[in-house]
């Protein structure tokens, strides 16, 4: 499942017994099958065990949409269903549990799911259900397997359960309303014996199961590294030197003041150092990066053919999966260098916030140094604000500056790393040779 082994710091624990819980509509069942195909497409030996009434149709219905996994395993033997019905339970839940381990012992296998483990002894008194549940996982330790449980459970009923007691780690999903739209978090609450990433980290469900966009811990301690020039010397020059390698970096200001152009020509001066950049774009094509890149003197054809750039476009709002696109782009070319552009209007909500900070979690210093741009037009203060809130190593800004005859674009940097840098505003210009940076502004009136 992408994302969730980074978050399990390499996988399950087996033999284990885990429960995942949510309430109704969480992905309970898409995670646990999801789970149980991708160990049978690993040709482990896998047992589905469910209340619903045609699990077969259940699991072939699932698999189907994954495209990574056949169908026609189920048909080999990788996964053995067994349903739990009325009459099953009618004989009594401790006669379930003899049976199903007399099932286990014939399988063996590695990989069980119960999918829910709560409509076993739903119908008898708290005391009943406690002292089995009690003694079904503590059997469960003999059958040398990882054991997934559903249960469809309120965040109270997981703090209170017996279940929550007896097995060796909880999974939480959610699925909750925030500022009018669904937004789907994990959670490791418990994982006995084992490290983790704590904290919710956001997930999507889509027609191919379940992708988990994991929070990174933030290093605490640096190690002191180069500057990278970004291909802009007026820049350079008011950074004192340029970027610091494996920074994060953010330029914000109203739209039309080169912001674009200045993250292009970043990626493009690494490309002329033989240092593979990633240009990730949300709003614009390919070609309309080509057609920006060439109006201001930049060919990017030649550095796409060597591979030394490469153009990401993403046009959804499925970020867990854009984490991963990028990820995934970032191990094939081997890049050290990204720019995203404009990645304010995704901050917006909840989970874009959360892709965009996980982004810059993941790469902060990971020798991969990161240009962001935002468009803002409401001034400095909320150019800063956008910086901190993407814990930027250097903020810059971009404006508009108006004295009595003209109006000409500035730069300023706000904040550096190393607390040195210009603090004069230069002008921007956007000419026949490009974007350039030049000289000092007399500072007469910001208009934005």
């Amino acid at each position: 499942m992408q994302g969730l082994d980074s978050i399990l710091k390499g996988g399950w624990n087996s033999p284990s017994a885990i429960l995942v819980a949510g309430v109704a509509g969480s992905g309970k069942t898409t995670f646990a099958l999801q789970a149980l195909c991708e160990s049978a497409r690993e040709g482990k030996v896998c047992l589905y065990v469910t209340s619903v009434n045609e699990p077969a149709t259940v699991v072939n219905n699932f698999v189907s949409r994954l495209s990574h996994y056949e169908v026609s395993r189920i048909s080999r033997g990788n996964i053995h269903q067994i349903s739990i019905d009325i009459k099953t339970l009618d004989r009594g839940i401790y006669s379930f549990m003899w049976n199903l381990e007399d099932s286990i012992e014939k399988i063996k296998p590695e990989i069980i799911v119960i999918d829910p483990i709560t409509i076993i002894g739903c119908s008898f008194d708290n005391n009943t259900r406690r002292r089995f549940y009690y003694e079904f996982f503590k059997r469960m330790k003999k059958w040398n397997s990882l054991v997934l449980v559903t249960g469809e459970m309120s965040d109270k009923e997981i703090e209170e359960s017996t279940l929550g007691y007896v097995t060796d780690g909880i999974i939480h999903l959610t699925n909750k309303e925030e500022r009018q739209q669904r937004n789907r978090y994990l959670e490791v609450l418990k994982l006995r014996g084992q490290e983790y990433i704590p904290g919710k980290h956001s997930f999507s469900i889509t027609s191919e199961g379940i992708t988990v966009l994991p929070w990174q811990y933030r290093t605490s301690q640096r190690e002191e590294s180069k500057l990278i020039e970004t291909g802009l010397c007026g820049l350079d020059y008011m950074l004192c030197g340029g970027l610091r390698a494996g920074s994060t970096n953010y330029i914000g200001g109203p739209t039309g003041t080169g912001k674009t152009l200045m993250g292009i020509r970043y990626i493009k001066k690494g490309a002329e150092q033989d240092e593979r950049g990633i240009i990730v774009s949300f709003d614009e094509t390919k070609n309309d990066i080509l057609n920006r890149a060439e109006s201001a003197g930049m060919e990017l054809e030649k550095d796409i053919h060597a591979g030394n750039i490469e153009i990401l476009q993403l046009s959804s709002n499925d970020f867990a999966r854009h984490f991963h696109e990028i990820q995934q782009t970032v191990e094939k070319v081997n890049a050290t260098r990204i720019f995203v552009d404009d990645v304010e209007k995704h901050m917006k909500t909840m989970e874009g916030t959360d892709f965009i900070q996980h982004l810059v979690a993941k790469y902060k210093n990971a020798n991969i140094t990161l240009l962001t741009t935002g468009t803002i037009s409401s001034g400095l203060p909320m150019i800063g604000e956008a910086g901190k809130k993407l814990h930027s190593d250097s903020t810059i800004a971009t404006c508009y500056v108006a004295d009595k005859l003209h109006l000409k674009k500035g730069l300023i940097v706000l904040k550096n790393f190393n607390s040195k840098h210009k603090k004069e505003i230069h002008e921007i210009n956007i000419g026949e040779n490009g974007l350039e940076i030049k000289g000092i502004l007399p500072l007469t009136d910001i208009i934005s």
